[in-house]
Parts: structure tokens; C-alpha cells; sequence
């Protein structure tokens, strides 16, 4: 059984590393002065802005290159500042450097990557970040060799949760839906994308949101990490009762 992890937010702690690595940037570029706010302030803004742009990303309707300016432009210009482009690139650029030097690690993520190497269970990433990021956020935080399988969007053409992106991940590996897992943290992109494509999905829902709406379950639901080790173990006893 292969597994398939996501990266942010389910392994490598995106919040708390991106909260590290802004405050810095706020400092060191002086944002307070410029923009006459506070962090908590501009950062705020900053989310609310690089969500909406992400989704559109996602959605094929923005390209990496806007993104990737227009995530700073866009609260730049919201607190006052409208001659920014070379400042937002500045600020681009300082993001996508520091942020994956950052070594900060979801609760019991290293402990449950260390247990499934006494599995044998191939483990491979699956993320739409950037490529230029994601693989040194998992060099810096020392998880990287866990890693047999390496997709990231950029380089299979598609972004999850396209099924095309699970597809093409299946056929690198040359694998069924039924011989892979996906770990995620993200109910839409994550699980609802492993779910269309057939694929069996846990859920990692460290902050208990509720999903009760949704029109669709997922096959495993946990909030702490460790709680996926049971899952495998069960899941890998059926499998070999059915050989």
C-alpha cells in the first residue's frame, strides 16, 4: 500500500513557520513604518488576500507569475502604498527563501513518519506548493528521506484537486486506487480530490472542523497523527487476508 502525504499543514507546520518567517520579513522591510499598521494587522490582510489568489490558482484562473506578486501588491496597496511593484517582489522573493528554513513540524508528524519506516509501505508527498519551496521545507526539517515518491503539481501539469493530478500521480507509480492512501488536512483539495478519484482518504482534522454538511464522508477521520498508524495496521492486515 503506498501512502500519499500531503505537506503543508498535515506534516510540515505551515502556520506556525510562515508566522516566523513574516514577523521577520515585517521587521526587516519595515512594514509597520510603511503601511501604518501592525503585524497582526498586515498579515491578516496578507491570508485573506493569498487564499482568494490560491483558489484562483488552483481554479487554472491565475498564473504562479500574478500570484506570486499579487499576493504582496494586493495588501501593499490596501494599506496605502501604490508605487509597490518592486517593494512586493522584494517581499515575494524574502517569502519563498526564508519560509523553507523554517523547521517546524505538524504534532507527532516526525514520530509517525519514523514508525512507518518498520512498515513497508512506500511514502510519497503529495503538494500543489511551489517547487521551489516544498522540496527544501522538507530538506531543512530533516523528512525528506522518509520519501520515496516526490509529485508536485507543477511537475505533473495539474493541481490537486483535479483527479488528473491523482491519475497521473497512480500511473508514475504504477498503482491502483485501491493499493494507495492519502493523508491530508484539506477536506476540498486533499480528501473531496482522493475521494473523486477513488482513492481511499484520513482525514487529518487536528482542530475539529465539523464536516457534517458535506455531501460525502471520509473513509478515516483523525485528529492527531499517531492515530493513522492504527489505520494502516488494520488496513494492511485486511489486504493480506484477502490475498
Amino acid at each position: 500500500m503506498y501512502l500519499l502525504f500531503d505537506l503543508d499543514r498535515t506534516l510540515w507546520d505551515f502556520e506556525g513557520n510562515a508566522d516566523i518567517t513574516f514577523r521577520s520579513m515585517f521587521d526587516e522591510y519595515h512594514l509597520g513604518d510603511l503601511c501604518h499598521t501592525d503585524l497582526h494587522t498586515f498579515h491578516a490582510k496578507y491570508r485573506e488576500i493569498n487564499n482568494m489568489l490560491w483558489d484562483m490558482y488552483r481554479n487554472g484562473t491565475l498564473t504562479k507569475e500574478v500570484l506570486y506578486i499579487q499576493r504582496f501588491v494586493l495588501p501593499l496597496q490596501h494599506f496605502g502604498m501604490h508605487d509597490c511593484g518592486k517593494l512586493a517582489r522584494e517581499l515575494g522573493d524574502y517569502y519563498v527563501l526564508e519560509g523553507p528554513k523554517q523547521q517546524g513540524l505538524m504534532p507527532h508528524a516526525r514520530e509517525l513518519l519514523e514508525a512507518l519506516t518498520l512498515r513497508p509501505h512506500p511514502l510519497a508527498i503529495i503538494t500543489n506548493g511551489f517547487s521551489e519551496a516544498q522540496l527544501p521545507k522538507m530538506r531543512t526539517s530533516h523528512i525528506d528521506h522518509y520519501f520515496k515518491y516526490f509529485f508536485l503539481s507543477e511537475e505533473l501539469g495539474y493541481m490537486k484537486p483535479d483527479r488528473r493530478f491523482f491519475d497521473e500521480a497512480l500511473k508514475r507509480l504504477g498503482a491502483t486506487a485501491n493499493e494507495c492512501l492519502v493523508i491530508g488536512d484539506d477536506i476540498e483539495v486533499d480528501i473531496l480530490g482522493a475521494h473523486n478519484a477513488s482513492i481511499g482518504q484520513i482525514y487529518y482534522n487536528p482542530t475539529g472542523v465539523d464536516i457534517s454538511d458535506r455531501a460525502f464522508r471520509p473513509t478515516y477521520e483523525v485528529s492527531d497523527l499517531l492515530e493513522v498508524l492504527p489505520i494502516v495496521d488494520q488496513l494492511t492486515a485486511e489486504m493480506k487476508k484477502n490475498l
